[in-house]
């Protein structure tokens, strides 16, 4: 029988078969004459055979394995299959998990891409809702947060956003965004100290709930990469009163580790 004939009778594609050769599930059969592979009746239940096993959910990778022990004398399948099932178990757990998190994306209206946690946390931002159409580098910075955060930024993540409620800072904290967006480029030095020390004095009740741990730990490869989106597409004079911002806050955290401490 040709290719075309055994794909046929088997139920199979003729790549399907050129993939069992590849693999060595099929071995070569002799060729006619004019160069033509000539399948014998053994050839076709053999590919019968890998494809009933397949179906199972064996992977094609150890049906061979499977088949040479099924061949062996007084052989047994049921190691195999219960190996098979053990696995098909573990992959049902799995599934079982994904569509738990995919009901909670659904019910939360929460972005695919975003862990559900980060997601959930996003959304009890008071007053604004920062997935609702944010700039491209905003967007960038969210979703390498999202997957970079350690187990403690998450958790401060938390406090600081339960916090913007109980301080009803969000108005605050909005306008104050909106004029370091406005800020121009070549903004004179006066208007950037300013901005400065009115983002602190605004910032000092949520700074007080800061984890002095996270800021002062020594940065790693995710920091660098999440500063790198944070701070895209800033100019001169946003980049300066953001580190300037940043660096007062740090110097908030020094200083209460220091009190710490002392007190120790």
């Amino acid at each position: 029988m040709r290719s075309n004939e055994v794909a046929k009778v088997a139920g199979v594609t003729v790549r399907t078969l050129r993939h069992y050769h590849q693999l060595g599930l099929l071995p070569e059969p002799a060729r006619t004459a004019n160069g033509y592979r000539d399948y014998s009746a053994a050839d076709v239940a053999r590919v019968l055979r890998v494809k009933r096993l397949a179906s199972l959910g064996f992977p094609l990778a150890r049906v061979g394995e499977i088949m040479a022990e099924l061949d062996e004398p007084h052989a047994s399948a049921t190691g195999a299959l219960d190996e098979l099932d053990r696995e098909l178990a573990l992959q049902i757990e799995h599934l079982q998990e994904q569509r738990r998190i995919i009901a909670e994306l659904r019910e939360a209206q929460i972005d695919p891409d975003l862990p559900v946690r980060f997601g959930r946390i996003l959304r009890n931002v008071a007053g604004v809702d920062i997935l609702d159409n944010p700039r491209p580098a905003d967007r960038t910075a969210l979703l390498l947060a999202s997957h970079l955060y350690t187990e403690e930024e998450l958790q401060e993540l938390e406090t600081v956003v339960a916090s913007l409620a109980d301080l009803d800072l969000a108005d605050d904290l909005i306008a104050l965004n909106d004029r370091l967006e406005a800020l121009a480029a070549n903004a004179p030095e006066p208007e950037r100290t300013a901005l400065v020390e009115e983002s602190l004095a605004t910032l000092a009740p949520l700074i007080d709930r800061f984890d002095a741990r996270n800021w002062l730990r020594p940065d790693t490869a995710a920091d660098h990469l999440l500063d790198e989106a944070a701070n895209e597409d800033l100019n001169p004079a946003q980049q300066d009163v953001y580190d300037r911002i940043f660096e007062g806050i740090e110097a908030i955290m020094r200083r209460r580790a220091e009190e710490v401490s002392a007190a120790e």
